[in-house]
């Protein structure tokens, strides 16, 4: 599959996404159908922010940065990043729904994942 087709495929199933949160939003009252209604919000959420950061990455990485680098490794660290700010977006979410979120938990989980992309960017160096 070409990158510009995975890019087409990738933004229709965000913009469902983005649909299918926005009716979580108006539609579903958290009182009466509970943690099912949670589910909903944060997985579409969370799916939505992947395709959009993962999409808006690509594009910033092969416009910007670095525009000879070869398309399916953009594709690959966009996606991964994505899914990495994602986590850091609906943990922050999750942890201020229940009141625990404080900057210094915040930095706390920021060092995390930057060590996980540390772990991604020194293990691909290794296995060369």
């Amino acid at each position: 599959m070409s990158v510009v087709k995975y890019l087409i495929i990738l933004g229709i199933c965000t913009g469902l996404c983005w649909v299918s949160w926005f009716f979580v939003v108006l539609f579903m009252n958290p009182f009466e159908t509970g943690i099912l209604a949670f589910l909903f919000f944060y997985l579409s959420l969370a799916l939505a922010l992947i395709g959009t950061f993962s999409i808006l990455g690509y594009l910033f990485r092969m416009m910007i940065l670095k525009k000879d680098e070869i398309a399916h490794r953009g594709v690959n660290i966009a996606s991964r990043q994505s899914v990495l700010f994602s986590i850091l977006i609906i943990a922050a979410l999750f942890l201020q729904s229940q009141r625990f979120l404080t900057w210094w938990i915040l930095v706390i989980l920021l060092v995390f994942l930057a060590f996980v992309e540390l772990f991604f960017i020194s293990y691909k160096k290794v296995n060369k």
